[in-house]
């Protein structure tokens, strides 16, 4: 029983809505990326505590959106893919968005590099910083689009 309950939830179910919204390369990559070096990690890592921690009870399902269609380019000149992670607790159906948590987290993927970045405040750092691990924030031009920082500068 035990192996049936870790083995449901380390698999995914038929593509949601989200999943079928993909269309471009580019978005299929940075979809199986997160779900690959992100989604499943976090599985693991919420697996592997103890039912008395006091962090917060981890969600029941998790849905990846793609937010670009076409890759954006940040001051260096490297294309990234914006994604966001909606979050479901509780007993409704997975259809039902009342009992979504829209941008649970949310960050972007250097496709080039296979690397993810999260945000966390105001910051970008890796995605491993969502596993435990103490990393530094990443340059302040992470995922941010060239035409925003002009922007912000102006």
């Amino acid at each position: 029983m035990l192996a049936i309950l870790i083995f449901s939830r380390m698999t995914f179910a038929e593509p949601t809505a989200a999943d079928r919204e993909v269309k471009t390369p580019e978005q299929r990559a940075t979809l199986a990326l997160v779900k690959h070096d992100l989604i499943q990690p976090l599985i693991a890592k919420e697996e592997g505590r103890s039912k008395f921690s006091r962090a917060r009870m981890p969600p029941e399902e998790r849905r990846v959106r793609i937010l670009d269609e076409q890759p954006s380019k940040d001051a260096q000149g490297i294309a990234f893919v914006r994604f966001s992670i909606d979050a479901r607790w509780g007993m409704g159906g997975s259809d039902d968005e009342n009992h979504w948590r829209r941008d649970d987290i949310t960050g972007c993927v250097y496709l080039d590099k296979n690397q993810i970045f999260v945000k966390s405040g105001d910051q970008y750092r890796p995605a491993a910083f969502l596993l435990g691990k103490n990393l530094k924030a990443a340059a302040q031009s992470t995922c941010q689009p060239v035409s925003a920082q002009v922007a912000a500068t102006n």
